[in-house]
């Protein structure tokens, strides 16, 4: 049942991201049809001033005629690879640039119009005239020009080769494919009468030569070998590098031990003659003999104090005590010295032992240079006579076998299966294939660059992005929704239900967080202006009155919106008035038409804005409203802006941080994030506000799984 639950899951997380990935294309779906018309449109008019392009092929044999006693050994065992090597030679030959002037030459194909005029037709005087030549071209722009136009074929498992030729004139087409194979008829006579140095002669000229270099290698070797007294380099120089593990070890514990040693000495320099600093020291005071003579002298001040309870000063065995516990004391001093003489002596000797334990590895070092020289030139010497002598050993089997089977000459024959007819119909250009093409390509390439700028834009405009967000937690996603005219002018009220359920969301994420009590102040602030903060901050706050009281503060008195979106007057009296002492409270706050909802907006805008928020009396205010109110929400200017909605957010429980999904950049956010969190503002989480491309029912339902306490009120009527 998990595992069938765990697939269904899968495929809904699937689908979502489908549906992420598409909802851009949809969104701009005019723009793509656009493009896409416009493409296919300059697709075909350029096709229409194409000349229309003929082919004409004709088919040759080529195969090889070798008797059984011209066959050398690799021929009679291999003689399928062999002929394929060499039948491939021929369909090069064919492709070559020589071969090419030959034809070119017999056709006089450099005065041909083919080879003069250009690719357009004569619909379009003026693109007609685009590739026409005024004097004769040149035979290498020709011959580049017919290299393109041949095309050379060899059909798999059999000895035919296609001969191809694509031309404006059909009957050009079929006079140069038929030539091509004529004239390779008259070449490969020329190469058959072209005699050839034999191969036993070449085979016996690089023997001896072979043979010379590996008696050369031989003796260099050998003369090394002598000079530098090599008999098992290899073991000597493993038996070295033991040697230099060994020492490198070795010297490395007695550093350590001489650095320990160096910390204690210096601390006994520093405090020397000062016995209670010394006897403080770690080393000195750790000494097993110091650590009995010092429980010794425990005990016997201890009995002292015993003794001095009972007897006076002067008594035998006060006496006899303090003679005891003086000399126990000089022998703790001498003990002291005694340590440090030790440590002492023992960090010269260990010095002194770092010092010849870096002798010996340098020794080492130098050795272990040299035989590793010695070494690298003898393998260098070893290898040159290993290559020479299996090259001399490889060339005289060869020998061997020319010897014993003879020379042999390769006859090939050549003759047409299917000579060139002339083509009837055209090839190319394929105007409906490339068209279809053309607009395939273009849905497909608009739809990838904007799928592209979708997923590199820095914005938190996908559910991908969220999951990797983790500066703050993802308290709701707000769909984008356009409010109408009549909206808008009904105090800005918002009835989409979409929206109205993500305010809920939201809402319900502030109630019931397991991990605090739910906050009664909540700031509401964003990045940069325009993310949407005083909608957020004026529908959530509608949202608590429908079950509790609850005052909304415009603290944002440098733009101010709340009240110009309820239609009220920019200069009524507000926030700034009460701070100013210039108005009552009655005065300055509403009550919301549509709910039981109290605003107070931001009032006059004073010059200095911060200053007003700075006061005591700010706070002052906002703790009498926390009397009055079940919840204040406080709608802030933006953080990167100004420093106000810094200030505010000292003086609240919770601040919920507006992001435009598709405008608000990753940065922005991280830096106001970071100015809050520097004055330890209590950040609730983040609200993704006019979201386009992501399924808000993942965080819609984010709140309620596993969360049996989270239950749907029933809205209250306005009024």
């Amino acid at each position: 049942m998990n595992t069938l639950e765990n697939k269904n899951l899968t495929s809904i997380n699937e689908e979502v991201a489908l549906k992420e990935i598409l909802s851009p294309l949809w969104s701009r779906r005019w723009k793509i049809v656009f493009f896409t018309l416009v493409m296919t449109f300059f697709a075909a008019f350029y096709l229409s001033l194409l000349k229309p392009s003929y082919r004409a092929t004709a088919i040759l044999q080529i195969g090889t005629n070798k008797p059984a006693n011209t066959l050398s050994i690799n021929d009679a065992f291999n003689e399928s690879n062999a002929s394929k090597e060499q039948i491939q030679t021929q369909f090069e030959l064919l492709r070559s640039r020589k071969f090419a002037e030959r034809v070119i030459s017999q056709l006089n194909l450099v005065q041909h119009e083919e080879f003069n005029s250009g690719k357009y037709n004569e619909k379009w005087a003026v693109f007609s005239q685009i590739g026409k030549r005024s004097s004769t071209p040149e035979v290498s722009e020709v011959v580049s020009q017919f290299q393109k136009k041949l095309s050379i074929t060899p059909i798999a498992g059999t000895e035919l080769v296609k001969i191809s030729y694509a031309s404006f004139s059909a009957q050009l087409s079929q006079k140069i494919a038929n030539q091509v194979g004529i004239t390779y008829l008259q070449y490969q006579d020329e190469i058959h009468s072209a005699s050839k140095e034999t191969t036993s002669q070449w085979l016996v000229d690089q023997l001896e030569e072979l043979g010379k270099k590996l008696q050369s290698s031989e003796l260099s070797l050998q003369t090394y070998r002598e000079a530098e007294g090599i008999v098992d380099i290899h073991g000597v120089v493993g038996l070295v590098g033991a040697q230099l593990t060994e020492l490198t070890s070795e010297s490395l514990k007695a550093a350590k031990l001489a650095d320990d040693l160096a910390i204690s000495y210096q601390d006994m320099q520093q405090h020397a003659g000062d016995i209670d600093k010394l006897s403080d020291l770690h080393e000195i005071s750790s000494h097993a003999t110091l650590m009995q003579l010092r429980r010794a002298e425990e005990i016997i001040e201890r009995k002292m104090v015993e003794l001095s309870q009972r007897y006076g000063p002067k008594h035998p065995k006060i006496i006899a005590v303090n003679a005891e516990l003086m000399s126990l004391q000089k022998r703790i001093i001498q003990q002291v010295y005694d340590i440090v003489i030790s440590i002492e002596k023992e960090y010269f000797s260990a010095v002194e032992r770092v010092d010849g334990t870096k002798q010996r590895l340098a020794i080492a070092k130098k050795d272990y240079l040299r035989l590793s020289r010695l070494q690298n030139k003898f393998s260098q010497l070893t290898r040159e006579v290993d290559t020479n002598k299996e090259l001399y050993n490889n060339y005289l089997v060869r020998l061997k076998e020319a010897d014993a089977m003879g020379n042999y000459k390769a006859n090939f024959y050549v003759r047409f299966i299917d000579k060139a007819t002339v083509p009837k119909s055209q090839f190319a250009p394929n105007k409906v294939l490339v068209i279809a093409l053309t607009f395939v390509l273009s849905i497909f390439l608009i739809s990838l660059v904007i799928i592209m700028r979708e997923l590199l834009m820095d914005t938190l405009n996908s559910r991908r992005k969220l999951d990797n967000f983790n500066e703050a937690p993802i308290l709701a996603v707000l769909p984008k929704i356009k409010a109408s005219t009549r909206e808008r002018k009904e105090d800005n009220y918002i009835t989409d239900n979409r929206f109205t359920e993500a305010i809920r969301t939201l809402r319900t994420a502030l109630l019931f967080n397991s991990e605090k009590t739910p906050p009664k102040i909540i700031a509401v602030t964003s990045s940069v202006p325009n993310e949407g903060k005083s909608t957020v901050a004026l529908h959530l706050a509608r949202s608590f009155s429908e079950m509790e009281k609850v005052l909304l503060i415009e603290a944002d008195m440098r733009h101010p919106t709340i009240a110009k979106n309820m239609n009220l007057s920019e200069h009524r009296p507000g926030l700034s008035n009460l701070l100013a002492k210039t108005h009552q409270i009655n005065e300055c706050i509403i009550r919301d038409k549509n709910v039981k909802l109290d605003i107070l907006t931001s009032g006059i805008t004073p010059a200095n804005p911060l200053a007003f928020l700075s006061m005591k009396r700010f706070n002052m205010l906002i703790k009498v409203f926390g009397n009055f109110y079940d919840r204040i929400i406080i709608e802030t200017p933006p953080v990167n802006a100004v420093s106000d909605a810094v200030i505010i957010s000292k003086l609240v429980d919770s601040v919920i941080y507006i992001v435009h999904g598709n405008k608000t950049k990753r940065e922005q956010i991280s830096a106001g994030l970071r100015m809050l969190k520097q004055v330890n503002a209590p950040i609730e989480g983040v609200v993704i506000n006019h979201s386009e491309n992501i399924d808000t029912d993942k965080y819609q339902n984010k709140y309620y799984n596993d969360r049996s306490n989270i239950i749907k009120l029933a809205s209250r009527k306005r009024g």
